[in-house]
């Protein structure tokens, strides 16, 4: 008797095990969206951003906007679109979002700081579709889901 009753303990903690790894690795708005950044891609994007925030965000602020490899903190990356989070020192920190890499592009298509509350993922989702026309909708949903579920989780 005991000795079943120490292979049912043992089972319950292999079941528990499992699902605290199945919900740990759990699908989100953001799988399948490429998150890699490597370290000549921070610095290439660096100086393009800068350029870009130069132009853009410059004269707004009224000041000369630096960035740093070190600056590009996170990038959400589907077919050609890329969506960087950029520290500025200026500002809040922006999503820049692009049709294609920053270093490849003009500028930036449009601008996102600030936070949104959980249940602004409909409105972000819409106002992505406006003001960043052609992004791909699991693009969309997964920044709706960063800036109202996940901030900064990878």
């Amino acid at each position: 008797m005991r000795y079943t009753h120490s292979i049912m303990v043992k089972q319950a903690w292999v079941m528990a095990g499992l699902a605290i790894h199945a919900f740990a690795s759990a699908a989100t708005p953001c799988t399948g969206i490429d998150r890699s950044l490597s370290a000549a891609q921070q610095r290439n994007y660096a100086a393009a951003i800068e350029q870009h925030l130069n132009q853009q965000l410059g004269p707004e602020v009224q000041q000369k906007i630096t960035t740093a490899p070190q600056d590009i903190r996170q990038v959400f990356r589907l077919g050609t679109w890329h969506i960087v989070y950029v520290h500025t020192h200026v500002s809040d920190e922006p999503f820049l979002f692009y049709p294609q890499p920053p270093d490849k592009a003009a500028a930036y298509v449009t601008a996102w700081a600030g936070s949104a509350a959980s249940d602004e993922a409909p409105s972000i989702r819409a106002w992505l579709r406006k003001n960043a026309p052609g992004i791909p909708p699991k693009l969309a949903r997964c920044f709706a889901w960063q800036v109202t579920a996940a901030r900064d989780v990878q």
